[in-house]
């Protein structure tokens, strides 16, 4: 089996995870890349990756027509409509699929604790538990646990720093711990995943780039900016109550306010490194310092 995951299709291929994705996938070599895009869409790709158009609607038949053949079905679509996903799902099993990987890429969905504190991620729990009634068709998948996205969270404000105004909101202490991993290592994590079939089949795998504090991450900035940074302080308690203010009418701004709130809580639940323990030595997937990937960020380097 561990030359069989081969073909892969890649569902969402242009976004925030599905580019470093790709790159990963293409970088590596021996994998046969397909990208299913709708018709509506501009999206453009690699020139080595094939693409195959469908309806807006993703419809099953036409799903089960581009995944036939395919060994992966790699979904990055928004984990927002269960009902679709699970539909990708069920072409998936349809045309034999040998491993779905879903949209998780984030915090750890399995532990109910996690998900108390974020309600919405109960839609990527409801993905990986219909996944799970598919097994018994032949239909394995892994999820990956990752944490924040470091690079993507520096780069555009949303671990709480603008590198553009050197301005940081912190949140209660700013010395709560969290697990981060690059873009780039995430797309090398899904490569590994599939170079290890039987050892990563029907479970969550773990991993991260680096660990620390807002405050870490700060002293970090000032170094590498060289310059004295504007801080901003915010609670926990507050992004929580904004963001679930916010998502409850319908506003999905707030879905930054309850994950920040969440994320810097505190909670030991929250970090997945002490309540699972990481995979990364067995996908080869190497840790940083945090001090390193930050200058690289700021410099405005590959990490």
């Amino acid at each position: 089996m561990s030359g069989s995951l081969k073909n892969v299709v890649v569902i969402g291929a242009s976004g925030n995870v599905g580019k470093p994705v790709v790159a990963a996938l293409l970088k590596a070599g021996g994998f046969t890349v397909t990208a299913l895009s709708r018709k509506g869409s501009s999206a453009t790709f690699p020139s080595e990756v094939k693409v195959h158009k469908i309806d807006d609607n993703y419809p099953s038949d036409q799903l089960i027509a581009v995944f036939k053949g395919q060994d992966v079905v790699i979904d990055l679509l928004p984990p927002i409509d269960v009902k679709l996903h699970n539909s990708i799902a069920d072409a998936a099993a349809e045309a034999g699929v040998k491993r779905y990987i879903p949209s998780e890429f984030g915090s750890d969905t399995s532990n109910p604790k996690v998900l108390a504190l974020i309600p919405l991620f109960s839609a990527k729990d409801d993905i990986t538990a219909y996944l799970k009634t598919k097994e018994s068709s032949g239909l394995t998948w892994t999820a990956i646990i990752n944490g924040a996205f470091f690079d993507w969270g520096l780069q555009t404000g949303f671990l709480g720093f603008d590198l553009k105004s050197k301005t940081a909101t912190i949140y209660d202490s700013g010395d709560a711990q969290i697990n981060s991993t690059t873009l780039s290592v995430v797309g090398q994590t899904v490569v590994s995943v599939l170079q290890h079939p039987a050892e990563t089949a029907n479970r969550y795998v773990y991993v991260q780039s680096t660990k620390g504090t807002q405050n870490q991450i700060l002293a970090a900035l000032e170094k590498s900016t060289g310059s004295k940074w504007t801080v901003n302080k915010r609670t926990c308690a507050e992004a929580s109550q904004t963001g679930g203010e916010k998502f409850s009418r319908g506003d999905m701004s707030g879905v930054v306010d309850l994950i920040t709130g969440a994320l810097y809580s505190g909670e030991p639940q929250t970090l997945y490194d002490e309540t699972r323990g990481l995979d990364n030595d067995l996908l080869g997937v190497k840790q940083a310092p945090l001090e390193e990937l930050v200058d690289k960020v700021v410099k405005g380097q590959a990490v």
